[in-house]
């Protein structure tokens, strides 16, 4: 007969409940910097367009982002001991943030260093990050750019961003304390790459291609990528919404730019993006602003403002 476990403290629950409680997850206003470098340009594309629901994390996961966070202060007090300038915040107290392709693309430096005793009059954009056992040993073997992609993805653009030619890749491993750190040079090349692929998603209307092997188990957008759930309803997945410069959204029905808020509310005159619907569109009404579909089993639906049974066809979560 099995073991049973023993019971969870109350403690440990109400702590748990309270990271929960104090968590209220938001969508991502731009493409984060932080996962340029994801192979699959379909799973960044369903991210921007908020396609799929929020994804839940219980309260011990949110508490371990936190200990990242506090690890990065660690790191940073390290430093300074050690004697090099480390700046972490911009002048007005906010972290140093940077914005690309028209503000789409976006992200927060941990930090930039002068005074690295291996390049002591150079700055170097700073990355800090913890890890695993299993994960530390492939980073100290392979390397970030290796054992890391988007680790490596997100210095490069941070580099281009900020004018540095290099960065240090300083990391800790959770299980034993040990610390590891590594120089890398910006590749001008590399960065091009990446913010055309990110321009590129910005300017999709419909799904680009992505990858399939055995990370799409663990990928949040696997029902509707895979098994033809349908998207949340907001202004993202709206064929009349569009990305506009300076990262804002603009509605094309209603001739408005739209605020965040506004874009997670949506409106009754959604219609839905042709590529996050689960068939095929055969027909289209412009007076009567309706698009029909005939969906992967078999049934015909007719999207729009005008059409009274809408909310009672298929389920859009």
């Amino acid at each position: 007969m099995a073991r049973i476990p023993p019971p969870r403290t109350s403690t440990v629950a109400a702590i748990y409940r309270a990271y929960e409680s104090a968590n209220t997850p938001r969508d991502g206003k731009t493409i984060p910097v932080g996962q340029l470098a994801e192979p699959c340009a379909r799973k960044l594309w369903y991210d921007f367009r908020w396609a799929s629901p929020h994804e839940e994390h219980s309260g011990r996961i949110l508490r371990l982002f936190e200990t990242g966070n506090l690890e990065e202060e660690r790191w940073i007090d390290n430093l300074r001991m050690i004697g090099c300038e480390v700046v972490d915040r911009q002048e007005d107290g906010r972290q140093i943030r940077v914005d690309l392709c028209g503000g789409h693309v976006g992200g927060y430096l941990d930090s930039e260093i002068l005074g690295l005793p291996e390049a002591p009059k150079t700055w170097h954009v700073g990355e800090m990050k913890s890890h695993n056992a299993k994960s530390f040993a492939a980073l100290k073997k392979d390397g970030v750019q290796k054992a890391k992609p988007l680790h490596y993805g997100q210095m490069q653009v941070y580099c281009h961003a900020r004018g540095r030619d290099r960065a240090i890749y300083l990391a800790v491993c959770k299980d034993t304390d040990e610390l590891y750190a590594e120089r890398i040079h910006y590749d001008a090349e590399y960065c091009l790459r990446l913010l055309a692929k990110a321009e590129r998603i910005r300017d999709a209307s419909e799904p680009p291609p992505g990858v399939d092997n055995y990370t799409c188990q663990w990928c949040k957008h696997r029902a509707i990528c895979k098994e033809d759930a349908w998207p949340r309803s907001n202004c993202r997945t709206c064929l009349y919404s569009s990305p506009e410069e300076g990262g804002t959204w603009a509605c094309s029905r209603f001739n408005k730019p739209l605020s965040l808020e506004e874009q997670a509310a949506g409106c009754p005159a959604h219609l839905t993006l042709p590529g996050l619907v689960p068939g095929e569109q055969i027909d289209a009404d412009e007076e009567a602003e309706t698009v029909t579909y005939r969906l992967r089993n078999g049934q015909i639906w007719r999207d729009g403002a005008a059409n009274e049974n809408d909310k009672e066809a298929p389920d859009a979560a």
